[in-house]
């Protein structure tokens, strides 16, 4: 990104999550979460949403272990709608959110960043909800919900995840599943053209 991308005022703003969306997580989560089972635990309880309790836990401890993040594989897919979204004259913003117990995190995500997308301005925040921008592409559903009705007038990019197929698409709100984007250009030209 160049410094002319950041100095466009009045372009749209488009935000872009980082776990799953730029970056491989759930790959990195599912390998450590393998190598913590125990005896008598389901594996079958790992594709669960939301995970059980004792899941929940061990999830918890492997994102928060030092180098989890920063170690992650880029996406190639949220390259590309980084990219597309840059392409279309978009000022795009890097938003991921910060676990309030494991502030080291923060840090590790910021490098990510910088390694992998130097020049992308990085907010990472408790409350996605609280920024605002114009367009949020982000996979986990409970993000976009609360950050449509912060911003009525935001639209969504939901990149295909397992965990959002049930994902309602509509004027707002559009899923992703690489490939063939008609209807993610559609949506951003909605957003450009405001």
């Amino acid at each position: 990104m160049s410094s002319a991308d950041l100095d466009r005022p009045g372009a749209p703003i488009a935000l872009i999550d980082l776990g799953d969306t730029l970056c491989e997580c759930s790959p990195a989560l599912g390998a450590a979460l393998r190598r913590l089972r125990q005896l008598g635990d389901r594996p079958e309880d790992e594709a669960m949403i939301p995970l059980p309790t004792y899941l929940e836990a061990r999830r918890r401890q492997v994102m928060s272990a030092p180098n989890f993040w920063r170690d992650l594989p880029p996406r190639r897919s949220g390259l590309e709608v980084l990219t597309l979204l840059r392409d279309l004259g978009f000022r795009v913003h890097v938003l991921t959110k910060g676990p309030r117990d494991a502030p080291h995190v923060w840090a590790e995500k910021v490098a990510w960043c910088r390694e992998h997308v130097p020049g992308v301005p990085v907010t990472v925040t408790d409350d996605k909800a609280r920024v605002h921008g114009d367009v949020l592409v982000d996979d986990w559903l409970p993000y976009v919900h609360d950050w449509q009705r912060q911003w009525p007038d935001g639209l969504a990019i939901v990149p295909a995840q397992a965990w959002n197929a049930d994902a309602v698409e509509g004027p707002r709100l559009v899923r992703d599943q690489g490939g063939r984007r008609e209807n993610v250009h559609a949506l951003l030209r909605r957003a450009v053209a405001r």
